[in-house]
């Protein structure tokens, strides 16, 4: 008898004990459920930390964002065993949410002033375009900042201008001829003027000087280099199709072909 009552009772120790983990994991699991109701994920719960209440009427906590008591009767401290978590929450939550505005604000207004830097640049370029006057002569300066140029030369001659680069931003176009990198005489050689170019922006500007046709009908020899009319390199070989830097008028290819 005696043994049957000592199982009897530690059967029922037992399911006591098991019935009171099944509450214990239960509470758990709806306390949980309440945080994450309020928001008080683990990340909150570090914001949460060093934080006290101050004031349970207005909420006012140590940290913010409210750090100082408003309400006008005084304020009503939390008692001893009073449980402040959901009001650490609340502020913990409002705090991250004024940081997120500030951290939005300071972007906006930092791509904001990067984009009036871009149209300021871009303004400028334009009137140093619009400035240029070439009816009256056939020499112009330009000058480009660190990067690509945004065009292709042959010889000293501009054989293309990339829609949308720098060179067309400028106003170049295709068909004029170098003459001057930074003051210095080009030779009507690529691969010298691409040199030249590349210590001017190593040393922080380049500046080229382009010589032009004044008339639309006017067209640069590399043989002569001159800008002559286009019915004089009717007939040539390497006439006008020949493109900036290759055509070469008839006059100067027979005169060539003199001492061929």
């Amino acid at each position: 008898l005696f043994c049957f009552l000592w199982y009897m009772s530690r059967a029922a120790a037992a399911t006591a004990s098991k019935t009171a983990q099944k509450a214990a994991l239960k509470d758990k699991a709806q306390s949980h459920a309440a945080d994450l109701a309020m928001g008080l994920t683990s990340a909150v719960k570090k914001a949460m930390a060093g934080d006290t209440l101050i004031c349970i009427s207005c909420c006012a906590t140590l940290l913010g964002p409210i750090t100082a008591c408003t309400c006008p009767g005084g304020r009503t401290k939390p008692a001893a065993d009073y449980d402040c978590k959901k009001e650490l929450c609340q502020a913990a939550l409002e705090r991250n949410k004024l940081s997120q505005k500030a951290k939005m604000a300071a972007g906006a207004a930092q791509q904001s002033s990067v984009q009036a830097a871009k149209a300021k640049r871009q303004a400028e370029k334009d009137r140093e375009a619009a400035d240029l006057d070439l009816s009256a002569v056939d020499l112009v300066e330009v000058s480009f900042e660190p990067g690509k140029l945004g065009m292709q030369i042959e010889k000293n001659c501009v054989c293309n201008v990339a829609e949308g680069g720098a060179a067309s931003a400028l106003k170049v176009q295709t068909g004029w001829v170098i003459r001057k990198v930074n003051g210095e005489e080009a030779p009507a050689n690529k691969a010298a003027i691409m040199k030249m170019a590349a210590a001017a922006m190593k040393a922080g500007q380049l500046t080229l000087m382009f010589q032009f046709a004044l008339q639309a009908c006017q067209h640069h020899c590399v043989a002569c280099d001159k800008f002559v009319d286009a019915a004089e390199f009717e007939g040539a070989s390497n006439g006008l199709d020949a493109g900036p830097g290759k055509q070469v008028c008839l006059g100067c290819e027979e005169y060539g072909d003199m001492f061929g």
